[in-house]
C-alpha cells in the first residue's frame, strides 16, 4: 500500500499496490496514473500566483546549497540552481560547442598553453568586478589544505597554473594537451574573491553570490528566493525567483496543477496526461545522463563481497537478463532510448554503431551457469531515485536466478559514498552525467582508473584515454574514444540501462523556457498572467 498526501488540501489518497509481486512494476505506473488523476481533481481550483515571481519545484537541494565548489556543477539537483545565480566561462550549447559566456575568447598557443580573455564590466552581485584576479584567486584557493579536497578542485586538477597577463587576460597552463579545455571550463562558475576569502566556504554556503541573472536574498531548507539583478550583464525578465525543495513527486504535481509552482523538475511519463489537461505543457529534452547499476570492482568496503562481478560472463548475463525496452515502454512512454555505450548520444565521441544489449534470459542463464551460477546469487545495491524501474529490473533479474536488494540512499549519502566509495554492497544506481562539457572522455573522471579513489578500473583503456587528452585532430580523436567505448561496453562495469530524457512540467504562463543540457534559460522565461 502507498500513500500520499497533498500538500496544499490536505486530502490524503491512499493507493494499493503489490510493487515487487508478479505485475508489481506495471501496478505501480498504474498507482502513479491513478494518483494523478485524483490529484487533478484536488487541484482543480488553481492558487494565485504572484505576477511577478517564477516558482520552480526542485526535488532537494544541493547538499554544499551555495558552495559552487563542493560538488559537480552539472550535477543534479544542483544543475536546476545554480546557473540562475552563477556563470561559468563557457557554456556548452545544443550542438556540445562551447560558446562564450564570462569569457569572450580563448586560443591554443601551444598544446599546453590557451589565452583567455574574460568579458568586460561585469560584476558580480556584491559590486565586485570580474577580472584576471578573480579566477587566479579561484585556482590559488584550490591549492590550500581546504581547497584541495574540494570537488571543483578535483574537476581543474587539468590546470598546472593560471596567470593574469591584464586586467581581463589571462593564460591558462594544463598539465597534459587538453583539446577540449573550453568545454571543461564550462563546469567552473565564478564567486566573488574578496567575499569568498571573507566568508569561507561555511558562509558562502547560504550567501552565495554570482553573476547571474538573480541574486539570492534568501535561503533556507525548503525555499531558495531570489531577486533580479538589473545590473547583471543578462538581466533576467522576472522580478523575483523562487525554488522550492518539494520532495514527495505526488507534491510537485499537486503544486503545478494547482498554480503553487510554475515549473516542475522531473515529471514522470504518466503525470503527462493530468499536466497537459490542465493546459501546461511538457518539455522533453535529453538529460544528458546515463542510467546504470554500476559495479564496485575496486576498493570494496571490508566484509563486501564483489566475487561474482568480478567474472565478466556475469556482467554480461545481468545486461541480456533485463527487459529494458518493456520498462521504458510501460513506464516511461518510450521516451527514453536504451544505453548503448559509456557516454550520450550529444556527446562528443559518441558511437552510433554500438547497440544496445538484447534481452535474451536464456543467454543470461547460459552464462550464469557457465561462471558457476546456475543457481544465481544475492548482490546488494544502493539506489536514490526511479524506484519503479528498479522494481522491474529487481523482477527481471530474479527470473534469471539473481536477487538484488536494494537499500535507498538521500542524495547526499549517495554523493559522499559515490566520491569516496564506500558502498555497503557490491552495486549503486549511478546516473552518470556528460555535462557540461558534453565529452565522452568525462567517462575518465567517474567511471576509470582517474576517480580517487575508483569503483572501476580498466588498466587497458587509460593509455587510450590518455591519447585523447592530447589529440587535437578531430577525428583522430573520435576514433580513439569510439575505441575507449568499445572496450568498456565488452567489459560491462554496469548493468547499462537508458540514456534519460528530462520531463520538465511548465506552466501554461511561462513564456520562452527551453533547456540545453539540464540548464534553463533563467535570463530569458517570462511570465504571462
Amino acid at each position: 500500500m502507498a500513500t500520499f498526501h497533498l500538500a496544499s488540501s490536505g486530502a490524503r489518497v491512499v493507493v494499493v499496490s503489490n510493487f515487487g509481486g508478479p505485475d508489481g512494476w506495471l501496478a505501480e505506473g498504474a498507482c502513479r496514473a491513478l494518483m494523478a488523476g485524483a490529484l487533478a481533481i484536488s487541484a482543480s481550483t488553481a492558487i494565485a500566483q504572484p505576477a511577478d515571481t517564477l516558482r520552480i519545484g526542485n526535488w532537494d537541494f544541493p547538499p554544499g546549497r551555495g558552495n559552487a565548489y563542493s560538488t559537480v556543477s552539472a550535477g543534479v539537483p544542483q544543475v536546476y540552481i545554480w546557473p540562475a545565480m552563477f556563470d561559468a566561462l563557457t557554456f556548452i550549447n545544443a550542438e556540445g560547442a562551447p560558446t562564450p559566456l564570462l569569457a569572450t575568447t580563448w586560443r591554443n598557443v601551444d598544446p599546453r598553453t590557451w589565452r583567455v580573455t574574460l568579458r568586460p564590466n561585469v560584476k558580480f552581485h556584491n559590486g565586485e568586478v570580474v577580472s584576471a584576479k578573480t579566477v587566479t584567486d579561484a585556482f590559488a584557493w584550490f591549492k590550500t589544505d581546504t581547497g584541495k579536497t574540494s570537488v571543483a578542485a578535483q574537476q581543474m586538477n587539468f590546470i598546472a597554473g593560471v596567470e593574469a597577463v591584464g586586467p581581463l587576460e589571462l593564460e591558462f597552463k594544463t598539465t597534459t594537451p587538453r583539446p577540449i579545455f573550453a568545454n571543461l571550463m564550462a563546469g567552473l562558475y565564478l564567486v566573488p574573491e574578496k567575499a569568498w576569502a571573507e566568508q569561507g566556504p561555511e558562509k558562502f554556503v547560504t550567501n552565495p553570490i554570482g553573476t547571474g541573472a538573480f541574486r539570492v536574498t534568501a535561503w533556507t531548507n525548503e525555499v531558495v528566493r531570489m531577486e533580479a539583478a538589473r545590473d547583471s550583464w543578462r538581466p533576467p525578465k522576472v522580478a523575483k525567483l523562487e525554488i522550492l525543495r518539494l520532495a514527495e513527486q505526488a507534491a510537485r504535481l499537486q503544486a503545478l496543477l494547482s498554480g503553487q509552482i510554475d515549473v516542475m523538475i522531473q515529471a514522470n511519463a504518466d503525470e503527462i496526461p493530468a499536466i497537459e489537461r490542465g493546459g501546461h505543457r511538457i518539455d522533453k529534452a535529453a538529460a544528458p545522463a546515463l542510467m546504470q547499476l554500476a559495479y564496485v570492482l575496486e576498493n570494496v568496503k571490508q566484509g563486501v563481497d564483489n566475487t561474482m562481478l568480478k567474472d565478466k560472463r556475469v556482467r554480461h548475463a545481468l545486461n541480456y537478463a533485463v527487459n529494458k525496452d518493456a520498462i521504458n515502454k510501460a513506464l516511461m512512454g518510450g521516451a527514453w532510448t536504451l544505453n548503448t555505450q559509456f557516454t550520450v548520444p550529444g556527446a562528443f565521441g559518441y558511437d552510433k554503431s554500438l547497440q544496445p544489449w538484447p534481452y535474451d534470459p536464456a543467454k543470461a542463464k547460459q552464462l550464469l551457469t557457465e561462471a558457476g551460477y546456475a543457481s544465481g546469487f544475492t548482490i546488494a545495491g544502493e539506489v536514490r531515485d526511479f524506484f519503479d524501474i528498479w522494481g522491474q529490473v529487481t523482477q527481471d533479474l530474479a527470473k534469471v536466478g539473481v536477487k538484488l536488494e536494494l537499500k535507498n540512499v538521500v542524495q547526499a549519502d549517495w554523493l559522499r559514498k559515490f566520491l569516496a566509495t564506500t558502498w555497503e554492497g557490491p552495486s549503486f544506481g549511478l546516473a552518470l552525467g556528460f555535462g557540461p562539457e558534453m565529452d565522452a572522455s568525462r567517462v575518465a573522471f567517474f567511471q576509470s582508473c582517474r576517480k580517487n579513489p575508483p569503483h572501476y578500473c580498466n588498466r587497458e583503456v587509460m593509455p587510450i584515454l590518455d591519447a585523447v587528452d592530447g589529440e587535437f585532430d578531430v577525428e583522430k580523436r573520435r576514433k580513439l574514444l569510439h575505441q575507449v567505448m568499445a572496450m568498456m561496453r565488452e567489459d560491462s562495469p554496469a548493468l547499462m540501462l537508458f540514456e534519460q530524457v528530462d520531463f520538465t512540467g511548465v506552466a501554461k504562463r511561462v513564456q520562452g523556457f527551453k533547456s540545453v543540457n539540464r540548464i534553463f534559460n533563467f535570463h530569458e522565461l517570462a511570465l504571462s498572467n
